[in-house]
């Protein structure tokens, strides 16, 4: 018996992990997925900054990371430069709008904020009343908020299927209607990560690095850890299943044929080996 580690035979092995042992549950599942590859997202993320710095280029930088998350979502490696730019390149005619969109839509909200309640404090001045600029601007932010919600959808959909644009936009608005408890869940995420830069920010401006150095792609996997579930339940895997065939997705979860296996899994099978016993000495006794 051990504790905290103190006392433990390292010289026995165990019966090892069964493959068909019990899935973890999605918040570890989150941290072993970005942990272990916790300096490729910092990599990616400062990669994703650089392209975004023409605003024209943030949709195809994004479809670019978004390509190499979804790869790590998928339990695979890859090299990262050659996958970004294969995001990149490939996919640029319909992220380029995407991120257009999100632009104007971005600056349109910061417009809305600014005038409507400048207006409705006008109107109060004047004597009359401010509900009309008040609806208006509630109007904007959730229009704007269901926009941003749909980008979650629309990025993973661009690199991993080959659907019109009009069809990845009107998807984006049906998953982000279907999925909306989990689109909360990570929209909440989402903001407190910017809140928690902003306030670090207010304490020291150096805290900005923290935006090209780590935000970008861990929010970035937040989304695609929590959206692309729902993509491949509702569009990828009824497009394979209507062709009769299997998401190659999922290939990483079947057994492989007894000719391509090198090692059979025994894990949790195994008897244990037990290590070679130590001989006691007696002590001298010292007269």
């Amino acid at each position: 018996m051990s504790f905290l580690g103190f006392g433990a035979d390292y010289e026995k092995a165990g019966s090892g992990i069964s493959k068909n042992a019990p899935r973890k549950k999605p918040f570890f599942q989150f941290c072993e997925m970005y942990f272990s590859r916790f300096w490729k997202m910092l990599k990616l993320s400062m990669l994703t900054f650089l392209f975004c710095i023409p605003i024209v280029t943030i949709g195809p930088a994004i479809a670019g990371m978004t390509k190499v998350l979804r790869t790590y979502y998928l339990d695979k490696d890859t090299f990262i430069w050659h996958e970004f730019v294969k995001g990149f390149t490939q996919n640029w005619k319909k992220s380029l709008p995407v991120g257009l969109i999100d632009v104007v839509f971005g600056i349109s909200l910061v417009c809305a904020l600014n005038v409507y309640p400048a207006l409705g404090d006008a109107a109060k001045a004047a004597g009359g009343s401010s509900t009309l600029y008040t609806v208006l601007c509630v109007i904007s932010v959730s229009f704007a908020l269901t926009v941003l919600m749909m980008n979650f959808y629309a990025f993973p959909m661009i690199v991993a299927t080959e659907l019109s644009f009009k069809n990845i936009i009107k998807n984006s608005f049906f998953l982000t209607c279907l999925g909306l408890k989990k689109n909360i869940i990570t929209l909440l995420i989402v903001l407190l990560t910017a809140g928690f830069i902003a306030i670090c920010t207010l304490v020291s401006k150096v805290s900005l690095i923290l935006i090209p150095v780590w935000a970008i792609t861990f929010m970035g996997f937040v989304i695609i850890f929590n959206s692309y579930p729902l993509i491949q339940k509702y569009v990828i895997d009824p497009y394979y299943e209507e062709r009769g065939r299997d998401n190659p997705e999922y290939d990483y979860l079947k057994p492989l044929d007894e000719e391509d296996m090198v090692f059979t899994d025994k894990g949790g099978e195994e008897a244990p080996i037990e290590g070679k016993k130590s001989k006691k000495k007696k002590g001298r006794t010292i007269s």
